[in-house]
């Protein structure tokens, strides 16, 4: 799904997260859309929007406008957390429009937005991740199918809110981006339309290292196997000449038969296209409970049932291993399984597998 793509994107690119609002609003067939972040103690850490005005932007932050954002309040106080709702199935647009937050500030700039559907999803911190999509009152209301769609995309896009904050703060720390980047426990490069390598961070430079799934000629990159050295050619090549905007993702091996994910993105660097390649095992990382945690609002109790549940472990297996009941480990998956929204464990195998691993800041 490209708006997937898209939404990943901006993990590590400010551009992309400047536009991620106009495509999100075009996918969930709204018309502006609102991604806000904030402090354990409500204090607006970050915004991005579009289709309001600078003006608004500027007025809603000058004069903290979030504490009275009628669409946040319905969503927790009426809604509640870390599930997507139409605001209409808890508020009449009727009140919405009889609304402080509508009458002096939507109004007063001479904007009609009242439909919406959004979320709002906790951080381990006790921070929030927002969003909202949003159309004009006079509008029909979203259906149930985008309601759908951007329950599939919810955990999706806190998770990249989640990740570029730790990103920021490891940037903050290491003196810029570069050495921020190599705080990512995958290997990340950036390759030119050649294959030529203009950047690779440290785990990158310890694959071409020991070269049982990289190697470089001639500074370019290649893979050990023909097989899929001939997939990262047809990617490249498609990222280089289609310019797609979602990342394209494919598997390969290295020379013990361990299997890693490739997945690229063409972007612009001082206006010539590169290539992004991030390349991770398809396993679990050390800090997939912490990631899994921060996004899905899991307990302390729920993560090692989590990642035994992952592994393959049966429901009776866990119980012996950590001295509980069957009944109590059934009820832990059943919540991991709510809160995740899969079904089955080879699903949140593939969850956890899924997830960008990032090193945790010390301290």
């Amino acid at each position: 799904m490209e708006i997937i793509g898209q939404i990943y994107e901006a993990l590590d690119d400010d551009e992309a997260q400047e536009v991620l609002p106009d495509h999100l609003a075009g996918a969930l067939r709204g018309r502006s859309c609102t991604i806000q972040t904030f402090s354990p103690q409500f204090e607006l850490e970050e915004m991005w929007l579009n289709h309001f005005s600078a003006a608004m932007d500027d007025y809603y932050r000058l004069h903290s406008l979030h504490r009275h954002d009628a669409w946040t309040k319905t969503n927790l106080t009426r809604i509640g957390l870390n599930r997507s709702a139409k605001h209409s199935d808890f508020v009449e647009i009727s009140e919405f429009r009889n609304s402080f937050f509508f009458n002096e500030f939507i109004r007063q700039f001479g904007d009609d937005s009242g439909q919406c559907m959004g979320f709002i999803s906790k951080r381990s911190d006790d921070g929030l991740v927002v969003l909202g999509i949003q159309k004009a009152y006079i509008e029909d209301d979203f259906s149930d199918d985008e309601l759908g769609l951007l329950e599939l995309l919810r955990p999706h896009i806190t998770r990249m809110a989640v990740l570029r904050r730790n990103l920021n703060r490891h940037k903050e720390q290491a003196s810029g981006a570069i050495l921020g980047i190599n705080e990512i426990e995958d290997a990340y490069l950036v390759l030119a339309a050649d294959r030529r390598i203009s950047f690779a961070n440290a785990e990158a430079e310890a694959l071409l290292n020991h070269p049982s799934l990289l190697r470089s000629s001639q500074g370019r990159l290649f893979l050990h196997r023909p097989q899929d050295d001939q997939k990262l050619a047809a990617a490249l090549n498609d990222a280089n000449h289609n310019h797609r905007s979602g990342r394209l993702s494919y598997l390969g091996q290295d020379s013990t038969g361990t299997t890693w994910r490739f997945t690229l993105a063409p972007k612009k660097f001082e206006g010539e296209t590169k290539v992004l390649v991030w390349i991770d095992r398809c396993k679990a990382s050390a800090s997939a409970p912490i990631a899994m945690q921060q996004i899905y609002g899991l307990t302390e109790a729920e993560l090692p049932i989590l990642m035994a549940v992952s592994q393959g472990y049966s429901a009776a297996e866990i119980s012996d291993q950590h001295q509980i009941s069957i009944a109590t480990v059934r009820t832990h998956i059943q919540h991991i399984y709510q809160k995740t929204g899969v079904q089955k464990a080879s699903q949140l195998a593939q969850l956890v597998a899924s997830l960008p691993r990032i090193r945790q800041p010390e301290g």
